[in-house]
Parts: structure tokens; C-alpha cells; sequence
């Protein structure tokens, strides 16, 4: 997910130019840590200048040395450096990550803040770009480390079983739910191209998302054939949600979960998830002007 789009255009052609220490990735001017690395001249590649990045750029950090940043500027800077990810050689990627977490395995306290910046860049709802494996390492091996204590952990290993539970290309976990006039029900894959919407019926995105999948008769029309499967749930209900659902299409799977947020990664309100009809989640955390062509690319394949 790219937020911004001309300011991190700006960022990319500054990878290309060789000008990445002059364009800041926050909006908020901040004390850089340290001069942020620019790619040689030489390189022309966006991937080769990428990699170089992944390489090179906490080069002027001391590891052995600092004890603790400035939380803010480590935010900045991870935000800069954790950029260039997506065009950066995957193997290049986990080596880095591999290096990084060895040198703060040795740090508790370094480890905690570093674990916190990823957070914020790879994550949170102020991320550039959401890149889970990544973040799962850092998770992970800050968990392990037995000198940062449970209390700060408590958050982590949340976050961690609901990403775990909602990985792209996998099948996600089941949750229970409940249905407007009471009845139990349990999500799990059914061999349907499936979208679930997780939203609340009074939030006025969530409503204008629903809009657009019922005005939309290309969209109807696969629903209405059974070829997609449509749920509307409602995390952490409050009391009196069964009548706020009352107006939703009748061939829509429509209820309440209590545990759901709990179980699965759900980031966003109105929060999309995509399932493929093998079970598999295709795309999380998406809009539904996404969820909808993920739909009709998967109808026009099925027609091919």
C-alpha cells in the first residue's frame, strides 16, 4: 500500500538520480540519524540501486556502540531505508534483514526501538508499503530475545498470530460469527471465490463500499449466479448491531464476530479480504474497488 503517491514518486527518482539523502520520507523535519547513503552514480538500475541501499545504508550506524536512538529519527530512518524493499532482489532483502537482526540480537534495547520503527514502516496505518514477511523477522526475533521483558512483548505476539493467521497465499484461519437473527455461524473456505467486508454498518466508508457492490451489476450479476460469495462482518459488535443489518442483499452472508479481531489481521475499516476458490487469501486489507477486480479477473479467467 503506497500512500502519497507523488511524494514517493519523488522519492524513486531520487534513487535514480542519486539523491536519496536529499528528499525526506516524512512529512515532519526531523534530525536524520545520520546522512542517509547515496547510490554510486554508476549503478542504473532501480533494482541494482535498491539492493545497493539494502547493503549499504545503516552503514554509518555503530551497533556496538549505541545503546539507544532517538525513536523518532529511527522511525525516519527505517521509513527511507525499508522503502526501496519492493524493488529490491528478494534474496538481497533477506540478507539484509538477516544481518540487521543478528547486530540487534546483541542489543535488547536497540532491538526494541528497531523492532517499533518496522512497525511503523511496515505495518502500521502510516506504512509506505506493507511487507508482513519482513516484519514477522523482526517480531520474531525481537520475542526471542529473553532480556526485553513480557510486557513488551504482549502487543507483538498479538499482532504476530493475527498476521500469521491472514498470510497472502495461504488459508486463513476460521472465526465464528453470528448472524442478525441469532443464529451461529463459521467462516471457512468453501470452494467459492469469497470477499469479506470487515466494517461497522454506521461508518460512512463502510457504507459507500457496500454501494458500490450492489450498484454495480457486472459485480451483482456474479453474486447473484453463485460464482462469488459475499460477507459482511462486523468485528467487536456493539449492542445493537442486528439492526443495522437489516438492509443488506439477501444472497449476502451478513453477522458479528467477537473473536475475529482477535484471529485475523484486520487493519482498516472498511477492510476487505479476497479468498480464492482454493481457499487461499489472495489479497487482505484492500479496498473494494480492488476486492471487485480481483473478482472479475478471476471470472474472466474462469471463462478462458
Amino acid at each position: 500500500m503506497i500512500k502519497n503517491r507523488l511524494k514517493y514518486a519523488l522519492l524513486t527518482l531520487a534513487i535514480f538520480l542519486g539523491g536519496l539523502g536529499t528528499i525526506r520520507a516524512d512529512v515532519v523535519y526531523i534530525d536524520p540519524l545520520f546522512e542517509y547513503p547515496t547510490a554510486p552514480e554508476e549503478i542504473e538500475s532501480l533494482t541494482d540501486k535498491c539492493n545497493w541501499l539494502m547493503q549499504h545504508f545503516w552503514d554509518q550506524m555503530d551497533f556496538k556502540k549505541k545503546t539507544a536512538v532517538n525513536q523518532s529519527a529511527l522511525n525516519d530512518a527505517f521509513s527511507v531505508y525499508s522503502f526501496p524493499m519492493q524493488w529490491a532482489d528478494k534474496e538481497v532483502v533477506d540478507k539484509a534483514t538477516e544481518k540487521m537482526l543478528s547486530l540487534l540480537s546483541k542489543n535488547p534495547t536497540l532491538q526494541f526501538q528497531f523492532t517499533k520503527a518496522a512497525e511503523e514502516a511496515l505495518y502500521g496505518n502510516r506504512a509506505k508499503i506493507w511487507i508482513d514477511e519482513i516484519y514477522i523477522r523482526y517480531i520474531e526475533s525481537m520475542l526471542k530475545n529473553k532480556k526485553i521483558s513480557d510486557s513488551r512483548k504482549i502487543r507483538y505476539r498479538r499482532q504476530l498470530k493475527q498476521i500469521q493467521n491472514s498470510l497472502t497465499g495461504q488459508t486463513p484461519a476460521s472465526f465464528d460469527f453470528e448472524t442478525p437473527t441469532g443464529n451461529p455461524g463459521k467462516f471457512h473456505p468453501i470452494g467459492v471465490f469469497t470477499i469479506i467486508e470487515f466494517g461497522d454498518p454506521d461508518c460512512d466508508d463502510c457504507r459507500h463500499a457496500k454501494l458500490k457492490m450492489e450498484t454495480d451489476m457486472k459485480f451483482s450479476a456474479l453474486v447473484d449466479k453463485g460464482l462469488v460469495n459475499v460477507m459482511f462482518i462486523v468485528p467487536d459488535p456493539v449492542e445493537g448491531w442486528q439492526t443495522k443489518l437489516t438492509n443488506y442483499p439477501s444472497n449476502w452472508v451478513v453477522g458479528a464476530s467477537e473473536t475475529v479481531s482477535d484471529i485475523l489481521d484486520i487493519r482498516n475499516s472498511p477492510s476487505f479480504y479476497v479468498i480464492g476458490t482454493d481457499g487461499k487469501i489472495l489479497a487482505k486489507n484492500v479496498s473494494v474497488d480492488d476486492a471487485k477486480e480481483l473478482a472479475f479477473k478471476q471470472e474472466t479467467q474462469a471463462q478462458q
